[in-house]
């Protein structure tokens, strides 16, 4: 606790401070009221331009401002720079406070290179890095402050950031059903990702609960502040699993002040990029299928071959048989023939040739055909003067040979007509019809669209590609399988990076990713061909890629190593930035165990580190064997009258399969309690059922699992995953049900 006239002197700083941000927002709008008079926009367009966007940078400056209000700052560093004797106090907060009068910055955002004394240095000397260079001194004071209905609660002197007294309070909070912004929180491991530089690629391996999707948008906050002259909001991509996703993230940017960040999921992405749209199906059922129990004999050859195709489909070895195929393509794209015109050879095949495998090489197929094209048109123009003289030479000897031959008057005017006109004709032709010959030249090359050539591949020549790289029995398995998907009108996940990469290589990408930076989020469930498809496609390293392999439940065509998957998509780049979270704020030391211990099944196997946990003390898991599904019914109704007791109020029951969920959501007969689906595209809180698929993501106050056995949660590599996903929702309690024994991964 601080002494009273520290207190004291607090208080008068706080009332400061809420006096310029009211005085500020004063200003700001009669400005705005005023309506920025000196700009003649009506006489010129740029002034307009101006004013419109001055106009918006006031307006969100007044909404960041209003913000702010009730919690102007968070922390506080005192620091005497190397040379001086003066201690420099700063107050830091989501947002810049400036007095106007004196132009001091009253408050200092968060985001400044001085922030780093807050969240990673300690007490005595310190540094940081700014655009000066490096800043040397001491820290004599670091404090932190605790507002609650607009009042300071407390202020406490601290050490390092991650003082429990401080921590454990926002740690032991309730789940919302929208991410927040961690700025007072974030921790020297966190605040590392966050300032990472921008202009090397940047891989996160965090365990769950770590922050990684907290972490990467207050990373993009953090460098749109600090490149803001260089760039622009819009120029910065987050890359989401799906919809469900980017609605649980959604106010977190806006929160920061940071807004028009582009949000997308990578079907969007390929749908521009392919210039169509596909139905999908949904990969959810696919995983579905894999992970069900009591499968037939039969049904588990099918997922045993279902599971290897399609990991085919999602490696580079997949790509190596495009490439083969393309080269196919290549060879049939050229006539056999010179380029002739009345006659005339423009262009022989052989120049032709050089052009589309030399000269033009570097383009897409399509798009080397468009240069020569170009080539084609500039020789016909060039000549067209010398044409005309040949056509009018012609006419001159056939006019003379039909007076020579003819006497008669009347036949020779009319055979004159005759040559005039057809003199006239060609002209005419040459003139007006130079495209028409070119287009000519190839109109026995049909150029398919992405699909087309994807079925082309598929149905005439992956067979005899593919057949040293992967088994007969796989290859007849994506042949069938894709045809069987055609003719309901879909296609798989897997399939768009193929489509990508044949749009790329033949027709040449339309849709200009006019991007600085991109965040990649579950890059788990990213597959090393999507990785060098996109990273083709993009043509840029300034990347932030987080995931965690441990919660890779897609193994099936997801990422298993980032150093193979990275040295495929970065070809070994050694600027590559690879940095691990490894504690854990969402759950307690006791759910954390539980799931570590499930997880170093495959510890071996997976090359990341377990979770270690800050928050402590929590509740005992409970895992218990009942008697009948009436017995666990009943416990979980009754467990759920607990957790709203203790007003925990986001809740999930959690399913194997979405079988699994609508068993019990038919037992349980609670019009309150929700199903979540693939179909959703938010989340609002409240009981849900959710299969153990869908939660991977989200967080809990309270999870229950049920029907936890060997067989629904068995060793394999995949079940582990899944279970350790289960397992990592929940903050506060975690219940574990099985009317069968409880499976041994808990063991």
């Amino acid at each position: 606790m601080i002494k009273k006239e520290d207190m004291i002197f607090e208080e008068k700083k706080l009332q400061k401070t809420r006096r310029l941000i009211d005085e500020e927002v004063k200003k700001s709008e009669d400005r705005l009221l005023e309506g920025f008079e000196e700009f003649d926009y009506d006489d010129d367009y740029k002034d307009e331009f101006m004013k419109a966007a001055l106009i918006d940078r006031y307006k969100q400056r007044i909404r960041n401002l209003k913000q702010i209000r009730p919690n102007p700052y968070f922390a506080r560093v005192d620091f005497i720079e190397k040379g001086t004797e003066k201690r420099d106090a700063f107050y830091l907060g989501k947002e810049t406070v400036t007095d106007m009068k004196t132009l001091e910055q009253v408050v200092v955002d968060w985001r400044a290179p001085i922030a780093d004394l807050y969240y990673e240095g300690r007490l005595g000397e310190a540094a940081y890095d700014c655009p000066d260079g490096r800043i040397e001194g001491e820290i004599k004071l670091k404090r932190q402050y605790v507002f609650e209905d607009e009042a300071l609660k407390d202020v406490m002197d601290i050490d390092i950031t991650t003082n429990d007294e401080m921590l454990q309070p926002f740690l032991s909070a309730n789940s919302d059903t929208r991410l927040k912004n961690i700025v007072s929180t974030i921790q020297a491991e966190q605040n590392k990702i966050i300032r990472a530089t921008m202009w090397k690629p940047l891989i996160v391996q965090g365990v769950a609960g770590s922050g990684k999707t907290t972490i990467a948008l207050h990373r993009i906050a953090y460098l749109i502040y600090n490149c803001g002259k260089d760039f622009f909001p819009e120029e910065f991509l987050i890359i989401a699993p799906n919809k469900f996703f980017l609605n649980y993230i959604s106010n977190v940017l806006p929160d920061l002040g940071v807004d028009r960040v582009g949000q997308m999921t990578y079907e969007e992405i390929a749908f521009k990029v392919i210039e169509n749209e596909f139905k999908i199906e949904d990969p959810n059922e696919k995983l579905s299928f894999i992970i069900k129990n009591n499968k037939s004999p039969k049904e588990k050859e099918y997922a045993r071959i279902l599971e290897e195709a399609t990991f085919f489909k999602s490696t580079i070895r997949f790509k190596n048989c495009l490439d083969d195929y393309i080269y196919e393509v290549e060879k049939r794209f050229l006539p056999d023939n010179d380029f002739v015109v009345f006659d005339i050879t423009f262009m022989t095949k052989e120049e032709i040739a050089t052009l589309f495998y030399r000269e033009y090489a570097y383009l897409p197929l399509v798009r080397r055909i468009e240069e020569i094209k170009k080539h084609m048109l500039n020789k016909l123009t060039n000549k067209q003067a010398e044409l005309i003289n040949e056509f009018e030479e012609e006419a001159k000897f056939n006019i003379s040979k039909v007076r020579f031959e003819n006497d008669i008057i009347e036949i020779q005017r009319a055979q004159i007509r005759e040559i005039y006109d057809e003199r006239d004709r060609k002209i005419k032709q040459i003139s007006k019809d130079e495209k028409k010959y070119v287009n000519d030249y190839f109109k026995e090359n049909k150029v398919l669209d992405p699909l087309g050539y994807y079925k082309d591949f598929l149905n005439n020549y992956f067979a005899s590609i593919a057949g040293n790289r992967v088994s007969k029995e796989n290859i007849d398995f994506i042949i069938k399988n894709f045809s069987s998907m055609q003719r309901k009108g879909m296609i798989e996940m897997e399939d768009l990076a193929p489509l990508m990469y044949l749009k790329a290589m033949i027709h040449g990408i339309k849709f200009k990713f006019d991007l600085k930076h991109i965040v990649i989020d579950e890059a788990q469930d990213f597959s090393e061909f999507q990785f060098y498809v996109f990273k083709k496609i993009v043509k840029s390293n300034s990347l932030t890629i987080l995931g965690d392999l441990a919660q890779g439940i897609y193994g099936f065509r997801g990422t298993h190593n980032w150093k193979k998957t990275m040295d495929i998509v970065f070809e070994g780049d050694t600027d590559l930035q690879y940095l691990t979270l490894q504690k854990t704020y969402r759950t307690t030391e006791e759910i954390m165990n539980v799931a570590n211990r499930v997880i170093s099944k495959i510890q071996d196997s997976l090359q990341c580190p377990l979770g270690e946990p800050v928050m402590k003390n929590g509740a005992p898991v409970t895992i218990k064997q009942v008697e009948s599904e009436d017995e666990m019914i009943s416990k979980i109704k009754y467990r759920i009258g607990e957790f709203k007791k203790y007003n925990l109020k986001n809740i999930a029951i959690i399913g194997k399969t979405i079988e699994d969920c609508e068993n019990l959501m038919a037992m349980l007969n609670d019009d309150s309690i929700h199903m979540i689906s693939s179909k959703d595209s938010t989340y609002d809180g409240g009981v849900s059922i959710v299969p153990s698929y869908l939660s991977k993501g989200l967080e809990f106050d309270a999870v229950i699992i049920t029907d936890c056995n060997d067989d629904n949660y068995s060793m394999t590599e995949t079940d582990v995953k899944l279970l350790y996903v289960c397992i990592t929702r929940a903050m506060n309690t975690l219940d574990i049900y099985s009317v069968k024994p409880v499976t041994k991964l808990l063991a």
